[in-house]
């Protein structure tokens, strides 16, 4: 890249400014996320609530994005698993975990996407394994599994499956991250997400079909169907553009660094809005993850 790092300069460039607002914001919207969503599927199935979010940002996207040109078919076939990857199963796994775990562990759990992006780039040999990438990968899923051995032993069983599906669903969407950076490189985020998300309306229905048919729709509170329009307005496509132009014009090691930011805001959000209280052990949990995350991310 030719441009001017920000960083190099002891005043804080627009342009630098601009990137770190931006990056402030996602993390808000993806903290605001987990509240409004766990609050809302009091009166939405869960699956309801993802699919409805699918559907929704769906037509937003490709409203605002205009993709007239074909794919190939091996594209769209690649397109498919990447859709199954990263909205249905991505998705689902993670509102419905939602709904069975506080909201806390959620957003402690979902920073094992970075550590599990890692592990699959160096299962395909995109990246290269070392002592420390290894050692900050086990640090890392020992906090995840300190978590879960929680739930196992002294929690109820639906927060232990809750805590089982986010991180699923954290394995999901790092699979799709390492997989689909070649056809991003090629089409376009902007391009590739827009497609995967009107995919999704269609591979998704058959696994919310049931939900979608015993929803009592006829007591679904105006709150509700406004934190329906909120968590697509803002957590999903006011997130994925925000971020998406945060990528084009920081490194991403920045953009990474702001994920452990949303953990942080959703402790204090939960505790005012859920009356959620952080345990102990879920601080040492963090704190394992983090530090993984650290040395697995180090050069």
């Amino acid at each position: 890249m030719t441009a001017a790092k920000p960083a190099q300069s002891s005043v804080l460039s627009p342009q630098s400014f601009h990137v770190h607002a931006a990056l402030t914001t996602v993390a808000i919207l993806f903290s605001i996320n987990y509240i409004i969503s766990k609050l809302s599927m009091q009166a939405f199935a869960p699956l309801v609530f993802a699919y409805l979010r699918v559907v929704g940002s769906a037509l937003i996207l490709n409203l605002l994005v205009r993709d007239p040109e074909p794919v190939s078919r091996a594209d769209s076939w690649r397109l498919v698993g990447f859709s199954l990857l990263a909205v249905v199963f991505n998705q689902s796994l993670f509102l419905a975990g939602l709904s069975l775990t506080s909201a806390h562990v959620a957003a402690i759990l979902i920073t094992m996407i970075p550590v599990f992006a890692l592990g699959a780039a160096i299962l395909f040999g995109y990246e290269r394994a070392t002592v420390t990438k290894i050692g900050g990968i086990a640090l890392a899923a020992g906090g995840a599994l300190l978590v879960v051995a929680r739930e196992g032993f002294e929690g109820a069983s639906k927060s232990l499956l809750g805590d089982l599906m986010i991180i699923s669903n954290s394995l999901c969407y790092a699979l799709y991250l390492v997989l689909s950076k070649p056809m991003m490189a090629r089409l376009t985020a902007r391009r590739v997400i827009a497609r995967m998300f009107a995919l999704g309306t269609v591979l998704m229905l058959p696994i919310s079909i049931w939900s979608i048919a015993h929803q009592d729709w006829h007591h679904i509170p105006a709150r509700a169907w406004l934190g329906l329009a909120l968590v697509i307005i803002g957590p999903t496509v006011a997130a994925y553009l925000l971020n998406a132009w945060a990528l084009a014009n920081a490194e991403s090691s920045i953009v990474a660094a702001y994920s452990y930011l949303q953990p942080v805001v959703t402790v204090i959000l939960a505790a005012i809005f859920l009356g959620e209280s952080i345990r102990p052990i879920a601080i040492a949990a963090a704190a394992m993850i983090f530090g993984g995350i650290y040395l697995a991310g180090r050069r």
